[in-house]
């Protein structure tokens, strides 16, 4: 369900466009924004740097049940109207791409080195459309990560925010910020922290 993305709160989605030949997605989503790398540590249920193995896969989360406030004719005065009256512009589907990240060390929470965890993020390519979050680079296969992450008992672990929580390792294995990310964060900050 979304409300297992993690954190996050659609503020809107906006499709560029639908023609004959299919036009990127875009999603625009609220995430929680931290000052500091110690907010993000605190909040995080599970820090580590991992390795990102395997193909990612895709899903598409199934729609939740209709509000009663759209669908009730006393709350609603468009509901029971003709198609054409009622109709909104249907919503495109929510699209989740999820990796398999190997750690390859734990800073905070119930991991262990070796283990591979599933960790999901908002869009990815499915049904040969791309689906994009307007701040999100996507985590690619091979390359190495410190991830901030919410972790669910029956749901892969998502990060706390896309721009923020996802620190790709350098060549010399240190975090580095993404460009929109204004908190910078250092091996022996994490040594710190954890």
């Amino acid at each position: 369900m979304l409300r297992r993305l993690g954190a996050l709160v659609f503020a809107a989605v906006f499709v560029t466009a639908c023609s004959a030949h299919e036009e990127p997605v875009l999603y625009r989503a609220d995430y929680p924004q931290y000052q500091s790398a110690d907010a993000l540590f605190d909040k995080a249920t599970l820090v580590v740097e991992a390795r990102i193995v395997g193909e990612p896969r895709y899903l598409q989360e199934q729609a939740e049940a209709p509000d009663p406030a759209e669908t009730d004719p006393n709350l609603n005065p468009h509901a029971g109207a003709p198609a054409e009256v009622a109709a909104e512009p249907e919503a495109p589907p929510t699209v989740i791409t999820v990796y398999t990240a190997q750690v390859t060390k734990v800073f905070k929470g119930q991991a262990q080195e070796g283990q591979s965890i599933e960790v999901k993020e908002l869009g990815g390519n499915f049904d040969g459309v791309t689906y994009a979050e307007e701040h999100t680079t996507a985590m690619t296969q091979d390359s190495g990560y410190v991830l901030f992450l919410e972790t669910y008992p029956d749901s892969p672990a998502a990060l706390l925010n896309p721009v923020q929580a996802k620190y790709p390792l350098d060549s010399s294995s240190n975090p580095a910020s993404l460009p929109e990310n204004s908190l910078k964060l250092t091996r022996a900050e994490l040594e710190t922290m954890s």
